[in-house]
């Protein structure tokens, strides 16, 4: 069997080499014996040795030790469910390392990619299908941690990748949550084409998995988590899960927000995107409803960036912010269905904020831990970052990011520490 999965795995790779002389006769061959069920088209991205992978971190010492295997990069596509119920063809990124025993199986979440008009502002080609260069989440740590062992399944999410003229229902956990859940199956059954094997829980069939992300990835982790506990603990046994700075308290978030007086320490593009998506999914009011001119046309022409003004009561309506401010309107009901932060989870969760992170409040990452921990979860700990005045402001959200991936490849998935 092992020698069949390299073989197979080695054939793959030189499908490009061949192509021209073999019009897909070889890749037909490889399919003759599989039938999917999950993956729609799949496409060899690029083989990556431990050489280059060293490379990209200047060869520093405190990486060696992690980079073990060379790896292959995939992109696939499959089945999933649009926020409005539609069946779409969405995209994500494999990479498999190159072992002789087994893999593990790991979702990986990307932070958020801007959607603009702007083509300077737009990071459509940061998706992780792309392989991109320019995304150092993909480029550096999805590439470090399949090096290290982990086969990595990346899904572009709705909006990006194959689905890239759709508009992205940002942080929306439902979609988000099926999104990632469908890749992972999807991954799965590309693995057991290639022949990769899977870490599986003792004797049984049911493949070990980890969850990571950052950012908007750290939100999309919980929400998978959630979704896959509550609906399919048989599938896959979660090993562990580690988010970063994720906003999974939305009702608290909109709180905060939208009655916040005065001029904010950030941009306010990704609240109205935020704000927008729950719009599109819950209540079709327009952006005229929730927004003062002129910014509500400046949005609706130029996309969410367009806008500088950084104080929401200059910004939204004093009908919306009423509403966000009523515990019985429509759009608090909206926050609440995407709150991630109050449920029981059985496998084991570390959740990881910066005390200063003026884009992502930190008490989203207290709220999630208290009441983890208050509904008898088996294991939540928590990992608070201290920057000081080293780091710009500005800058923390971005520097704890790269501490992160660092601390859980190092630390957490290794010991669980």
């Amino acid at each position: 069997m092992q020698s069949n999965k390299f073989l197979r795995l080695f054939t793959f790779l030189l499908l490009p080499v061949f192509f021209f002389a073999c019009n897909n006769d070889m890749e037909d061959d490889l399919e003759n014996d599989f039938e999917f069920q999950h993956v729609v088209n799949y496409e060899f991205l690029d083989s990556i040795s431990t050489d280059e992978i060293s490379a990209r971190f200047g060869g520093n010492n405190l990486v060696s030790g992690f980079v073990n295997f060379d790896i292959t990069a995939h992109r696939i596509t499959y089945m999933t469910q649009n926020f409005d119920g539609s069946e779409v063809e969405a995209s994500g990124l494999v990479l498999i390392p190159i072992v002789k025993g087994s893999a593990k199986l790991t979702s990986f979440q990307h932070s958020t990619l801007a959607k603009d008009p702007n083509p300077s502002i737009d990071q459509e080609d940061r998706a992780p299908s792309y392989l991109p260069e320019n995304n150092v989440e993909i480029h550096l740590s999805a590439a470090l941690f399949a090096s290290n062992g982990y086969m990595i399944s990346a899904p572009d999410y709705i909006g990006y990748g194959s689905t890239g003229d759709l508009f992205h229902p940002y942080e929306h956990a439902q979609t988000t949550a099926t999104t990632s859940y469908d890749m992972l199956v999807a991954a799965r059954e590309y693995a057991e084409f290639l022949e990769v094997n899977m870490r599986t829980e003792g004797e049984t069939e049911v493949e070990e998995l980890h969850l990571l992300g950052y950012s908007q990835g750290g939100n999309s982790t919980m929400a998978l988590h959630k979704y896959i506990e509550e609906n399919h603990s048989n599938e896959f046994k979660i090993i562990r899960s580690a988010m970063g700075a994720g906003a999974y308290h939305k009702t608290a978030v909109g709180d905060y927000i939208f009655n916040f007086e005065g001029e904010l320490d950030f941009s306010i593009s990704l609240y109205l995107w935020v704000m927008d998506t729950y719009d599109k999914v819950y209540l079709q009011r327009g952006m005229g409803y929730y927004l003062k001119e002129p910014f509500a046309t400046e949005v609706s022409d130029n996309g969410y960036f367009a806008i500088s003004n950084t104080n929401p009561q200059e910004i939204f309506t004093d009908e919306f912010i009423a509403e966000v401010n009523n515990p019985d309107s429509e759009f608090r009901a909206a926050l609440a269905d995407n709150d991630v932060h109050d449920w029981r989870a059985e496998a084991p969760i570390k959740l990881y904020h910066s005390r200063e992170d003026a884009l992502v409040p930190y008490f989203n990452s207290v709220d999630a831990f208290e009441n983890l921990t208050a509904n008898g979860s088996e294991e939540v700990l928590f990992e608070t970052y201290e920057f000081g005045s080293d780091v710009p402001r500005e800058d923390i959200h971005g520097a704890a990011g790269g501490r992160f991936f660092s601390d859980v490849i190092s630390r957490y998935f290794a010991s669980g520490l």
